[in-house]
């Protein structure tokens, strides 16, 4: 039987989801940290798209009208709008990067205790070095992918679509007219990454 790891022409056409879903039974028991850092996520973004709308407001409302005492009220509301932001930034990837390295310590875990179940002639077959740089490589781009990556691709998918609805709630013409592309894109997009 043939072992090799390092075989070519090899392709893997497996979507995204089907991978991802593999992944589900090393996320159980991360319930609790996946919740609190996704809520940390959320407030982090919605302190980051807010603080735009005040200081448009702040300069509309109080400098205009040298208002000092305004702009050092609004100033003060900022102030703790990023202070806010900072703290569940903060919880979002100390709690991340404790969820990444339970997912890395179970993953070694299954690893190792499929290696121990493989025969002699899978280690005969394959050289020690590709073994151990598999395991130690490849597990720990799915640390970084859940302690870090996830994290920005929520954080990001949130801030996207909460500047779209700001936008259009401010200017619906002009904030219609910049998601025509955006809406454009994703259209057409779409077939290529179905492929």
């Amino acid at each position: 039987m043939d072992y090799t790891l390092n075989k070519k022409n090899t392709v893997v056409n497996e979507s995204a989801w089907k991978a991802l879903k593999k992944f589900v039974p090393l996320l159980s028991g991360e319930r609790t940290q996946l919740i609190i850092s996704i809520t940390a996520i959320l407030v982090n973004s919605s302190a980051n798209l807010i603080a735009p709308a005040l200081i448009g407001y702040t300069i509309d409302t109080y400098i205009t009208t040298k208002n000092i005492n305004g702009v050092i009220i609004f100033s003060l509301i900022l102030l703790s709008l990023y202070l806010i932001a900072y703290i569940a930034n903060y919880i979002q990837i100390r709690v991340m990067g404790q969820v990444g390295q339970h997912i890395l310590f179970k993953l070694r875990n299954s690893i190792f205790s499929k290696l121990q179940e493989l025969p002699i002639a899978f280690f005969n077959q394959n050289k020690a070095g590709d073994l151990i740089s598999r395991i130690n490589n490849d597990t720990e781009k799915l640390n970084q992918f859940f302690s870090q990556a996830i994290i920005q691709f929520i954080g990001i998918v949130f801030i996207i679509f909460g500047a779209s609805i700001f936008v259009v709630v401010l200017h619906p013409t002009l904030g219609l007219a910049s998601l025509v592309p955006a809406i454009c894109l994703l259209i057409l997009t779409q077939p290529i990454s179905m492929d």
